[in-house]
């Protein structure tokens, strides 16, 4: 089953298309669908550049890998393509500097975890899901999907008090000229660490130094047309062309 799903979602991918949800198998178990999201990417010879992760209802970590990944210029810019792109997200992301490895009997803490940090950057992420519902898809079929993520944009260096826990992040957000989410940005779990806690004490095998972690968005997902010029001003700034290259 890993291999046929990972086989359909993965010609949606390529072809900028949504598959009905009726017409899939869901995986029966997580380790199912994480097995997808490895069969996915192997099939397009795409590196994992990092993970997006949150946390479930039942304090669970939930994962995905990202394998797209563009670095804005110096001055802020960058662009971004891919054959669907449906919705932005601002988010905060750790850059590791280490290696990080499987806990073992001595889970990480706070401190012990962003030991292996070495930076702390702004960053957009953009969905392009594959499902005919998005992110309200099963569950399952949805991690599979690599819960919607189509590849991130890694922004600017941050200062660490960005991230300590209760923070809100001054936002204003325009897409083609018209303002979509002004006002202050928060983290979902109001602590940006706090779901990559979860990830690092889950983990079974080792994430490469050098990888990206991100943790939520800090605006919710906001729709983005087939054409997209986004200015992000507030505790970053960052200036992104998207496009969703199916359009003509």
């Amino acid at each position: 089953m890993p291999a046929t799903l990972a086989r359909q979602l993965s010609d949606a991918d390529n072809q900028g298309i949504r598959l009905t949800s009726a017409s899939l198998t869901e995986p029966a178990t997580p380790a199912e669908a994480f097995a997808v999201q490895r069969e996915t990417l192997a099939l397009n010879n795409w590196l994992t550049g990092g993970y997006k992760v949150a946390i479930r209802p039942d304090g669970s970590s939930v994962s995905a890998p990202i394998a797209h990944i563009t670095h804005a210029s110096e001055s802020g810019t960058a662009g971004f393509e891919r054959p669907a792109v449906d919705a932005l997200e601002v988010e905060i992301c750790f850059v590791l500097g280490k290696d990080l490895a499987a806990p073992g009997t001595t889970p990480y803490t706070r401190e012990t975890l962003l030991d292996h940090v070495a930076a702390i950057y702004s960053g957009v992420e953009f969905l392009g899901h594959r499902l005919d519902n998005g992110g309200s898809s099963p569950a399952l079929l949805f991690l599979a999907d690599r819960l919607g993520n189509a590849g991130y944009i890694l922004g600017e260096e941050l200062p660490a008090k960005v991230i300590e826990p209760g923070q809100v992040y001054p936002l204003t957000i325009t897409v083609n000229g018209d303002t979509v989410f002004t006002g202050p940005g928060k983290h979902p779990n109001d602590d940006p660490v706090a779901g990559f806690l979860v990830f690092a004490n889950a983990l079974t095998e080792t994430v490469a130094k050098g990888r990206i972690i991100t943790t939520g968005s800090l605006c919710g997902a906001i729709p983005t047309p087939a054409r997209a010029a986004i200015a992000i001003s507030g505790f970053t700034t960052l200036t992104v062309t998207a496009a969703s290259t199916r359009e003509g």
